[in-house]
C-alpha cells in the first residue's frame, strides 16, 4: 500500500527540479498525478516517465500566473481522475543575483529591481499560489478534504543574502498566506503547510562553478547541497496521513543553514 493510494495530486512546476522529484515520488506512492507545467517539453516527458514506471499521470499545460489556465488544470484533474486531494504549489520563479535571468529581462541589483522583474516574480510565486488555492480548494472541499503544500524559501527567513526583494516579498507572502488558509479551511478537512527549501540543486539555480558549489556547501552544517528528493520526501509527509494532525506549520529543509 502506498501512502497516497487512491488520491489525486496536482503538482505545479512538475516538469523539473523539486516538482519532478515530487511527481515521481507521489506516483510511486499510489497517487494519480496531474503534472501542471508551463514547459510543453518537460511536462509530457515527466508524464511518460511516470507511466513507464507503472504509475498514473496526466500532463496539463499551466502557467500558474494565468487564472484561466489554473482553473482548467483543476478541472482537468477532476475530469480525468474524479477528484483533487493534494495540491502541491511548487512552481516558482527566481532571478538570482548571479544573473541567471530569462531572456529579455535586464539585470538589476536589489532593491532597485526593474518593474517587469518585480511583476513576473510576484505573479508566478505569490499570485500563482493564490490562484491554485482559489480554484483548488473548492475541488478539495468537494472531495471531502485534503492537503495543500506551499513552497516558500529560506530567503523569506534570511533576507539580504543575495535574493531579490521581489522574491523575498513573494515567498514571505506565501509563508503568511499558508497560516491563514490553514485556519480558514480546517473546518473542511483541508490542511495547509509550507516548505522552506534551502540550497537545492535544481535548474532554477543555474550553472555554478565547482568553486561556487563548494563555497555554498561549506556554509551548510550537513556539508552538502540538498537534492530535489530531499524536498519531495517532506512534501510526501505533508500530503499523506502521516501528517494528519499538522496544519498551518512551516518546515525548513536546508541542511541546517538557517540554524547557524
Amino acid at each position: 500500500m502506498g501512502k497516497l493510494d487512491g488520491r489525486v495530486a496536482m503538482i505545479t512546476g512538475a516538469g523539473s527540479g523539486m516538482g519532478r522529484a515530487a511527481a515521481r515520488l507521489f506516483a510511486a506512492e499510489g497517487a494519480s498525478v496531474v503534472v501542471a507545467e508551463v514547459n510543453p517539453d518537460t511536462g509530457p516527458t515527466i508524464e511518460r516517465e511516470i507511466r513507464d514506471a507503472g504509475g498514473t499521470a496526466a500532463f496539463v499545460a499551466c502557467d500558474v500566473s494565468k487564472a484561466d489556465q489554473v482553473r482548467a488544470a483543476v478541472e482537468a484533474a477532476q475530469t480525468r481522475f474524479g477528484a483533487l486531494h493534494v495540491l502541491y504549489n511548487n512552481a516558482g520563479l527566481w532571478y538570482p543575483a548571479r544573473g541567471n535571468y530569462r531572456p529579455g529581462i535586464t539585470d538589476a541589483p536589489s532593491p532597485l529591481l526593474e518593474e517587469n522583474i518585480w511583476e513576473q516574480t510576484i505573479d508566478v510565486n505569490l499570485k500563482g499560489t493564490y490562484l491554485c488555492c482559489k480554484y483548488g480548494i473548492p475541488a478539495m472541499q468537494a472531495a471531502g478534504g485534503g492537503a495543500i503544500i506551499n513552497v516558500s524559501s529560506i530567503a523569506a527567513l534570511r533576507v539580504g543574502r543575495g535574493a531579490s526583494d521581489a522574491y523575498t516579498a513573494a515567498k514571505g507572502g506565501i509563508m503568511t498566506m499558508t497560516r491563514t488558509l490553514a485556519v480558514e479551511h480546517a473546518q473542511y478537512g483541508i490542511r495547509c503547510n509550507c516548505i522552506f527549501p534551502g540550497a537545492i540543486k535544481t535548474p532554477l539555480v543555474g550553472e555554478l562553478t565547482p568553486e561556487q558549489e563548494r563555497a555554498t556547501a561549506a556554509n551548510i552544517p550537513l556539508g552538502r547541497w540538498g537534492q530535489p528528493e530531499d524536498v519531495a520526501k517532506m512534501a510526501l509527509f505533508l500530503a499523506s496521513d502521516d501528517s494528519s494532525w499538522i496544519t498551518g506549520q512551516f518546515f525548513v529543509v536546508d541542511g541546517g543553514f538557517t540554524a547557524v
